[in-house]
């Protein structure tokens, strides 16, 4: 559906009439049936189930999800037992944290990217070097900059704040984990020597244990995450006002600048190239030249991504998965070569995009004016014959559109700003509604 919706557009005559065209208002909120269908396909109701997810036998089971739910708001599952999953995906910010550089144990390069819709993407963090949500959910835990806490230290701490929880949904527990008295803290896989040199020093069986554990706190949190549903933003409610032919509601939910910068952004900008279907994102990977945050530490996005998922002990071919081979398609027909790898960044939704500042991979930038700036009159990307494997390709062009017409397309983009739940039991948030503006 997302890729169609791109072909789609080239037939919508009414949405691609030119930015400058000098609309009546009667005439600015007239949409032919064919438009109405276009759109419809961006409307947040047509979005569906999560896709399926062979890889995580407990993806859809609900205790499993109050038990990830449990553990993405526990500090105590961190080093210094102040950082949780919420910590860096806060609810009341639409789960993510308003930084640059997501601050946990200590910083991180990147920041923290929203998890609302996340389980629709195959690929998971900004270069895409996770394959599922249980997989990625992982990786924070155990990295210094985040949680902080070897793998078994975590395992250790699961059963022993929920030992009720996990054996009923993993079964009895003392016969699978390990002898505790006789391992060695930290002790990972990864991490420091110390934690290395430990975990080599337990025998097979205590490494699978702690394994098992490991994964199953995984495949709850992404339980958890499935469970998160986006209430319907304006931009939602004026398409089916569309729909039921309720001009005067439509109205009343986008601003005439709104419906402008809706026309440009489907028409002569070309957003919806990357941007579409309900989550305005194509779940793909493109250099759009934006400044890179550390010139002495380029950020190789995809081509680094794929590296990483090639030496993954966590994907849907591991040994911890729950799917067969062949069901393991994103990963057995892996893109891992390409100029157009280099530098590339997963396109991120733009669901609440104008309450989730700051912007792209690192907060380059702090506000849409300098996104849609950027993509006005780019700059090619950045290139260091010494840090790059091949010269990055640039997968955009210049824009070149007006300053109002700029600042129509940031108008719309704040008709796709949700209101915070009040009463969904998922997305617990402060008692507080975000104001929608109509700039």
């Amino acid at each position: 559906m997302l890729r169609r919706a791109v072909s789609v557009c080239t037939l919508i005559l009414t949405i691609l009439l030119p930015g400058t065209y000098a609309w009546a208002e009667d005439d600015l909120y007239q949409f032919t049936p064919a438009d109405i269908e276009f759109l419809s396909q961006f409307n947040i109701g047509n979005l569906g189930t999560p896709p399926e997810a062979p890889d995580n036998q407990w993806a859809d089971n609900e205790e499993a999800a109050e038990f990830g739910k449990a553990l993405f708001f526990d500090r105590r599952l961190s080093k210094n037992q102040q950082v949780s999953c919420s910590h860096c995906h806060q609810p009341e910010q639409y789960f993510t944290d308003g930084l640059a550089h997501s601050q946990g144990i200590g910083q991180t390069r990147r920041s923290a990217p929203t998890i609302l819709g996340i389980a629709y993407s195959p690929w998971l963090f900004w270069d895409g070097r996770k394959d599922s949500l249980w997989a990625q959910a992982l990786a924070p835990m155990e990295h210094p900059d985040e949680h902080g806490l070897s793998r078994a230290e975590l395992a250790k701490k699961v059963l022993e704040y929920y030992p009720q929880q996990y054996s009923k949904l993993f079964g009895k527990t003392e016969s699978e984990q390990p002898d505790w008295d006789d391992v060695d803290f930290p002790a990972s896989p990864n991490g420091s020597e110390t934690a290395l040199e430990n975990w080599e020093d337990l025998d097979q069986e205590d490494q699978k244990a702690i394994n098992r554990i490991f994964t199953n706190m995984g495949k709850s949190l992404m339980a958890y995450q499935r469970m998160l549903t986006l209430p319907p933003a304006p931009f939602d409610g004026f398409i089916a006002a569309l729909k039921d032919n309720q001009m005067e509601k439509a109205k009343e939910l986008m601003s005439p600048s709104q419906i402008r910068g809706l026309r440009l952004f489907m028409g002569k900008a070309n957003c919806a190239s990357c941007h579409n279907g309900p989550l305005f994102t194509n779940h793909e990977f493109h250099n759009i030249g934006v400044p890179e945050a550390n010139t002495e530490h380029v950020d190789l996005g995809r081509y680094e991504g794929v590296n990483l998922l090639r030496e993954d002990e966590f994907t849907c071919l591991s040994p911890f998965s729950d799917a067969s081979k062949n069901e393991c398609k994103e990963m057995r027909f892996l893109k891992t070569q390409g100029p157009e790898l280099v530098g590339a960044i997963k396109t991120p939704t733009l669901r609440n995009i104008a309450a989730t500042s700051p912007y792209m991979q690192a907060g380059q930038f702090d506000t849409l004016q300098q996104v849609l700036n950027h993509y006005n009159k780019p700059s090619p990307p950045f290139y260091d014959r010494k840090q790059h494997p091949s010269r990055p390709h640039f997968d955009v062009l210049p824009l070149n559109l007006q300053e109002s017409d700029l600042q129509d397309i940031e108008a719309f983009l704040h008709s796709l700003t949700s209101p915070l739940p009040k009463d969904d039991p998922w997305w617990p948030v402060e008692d507080k509604q975000v104001t929608q503006n109509h700039p």
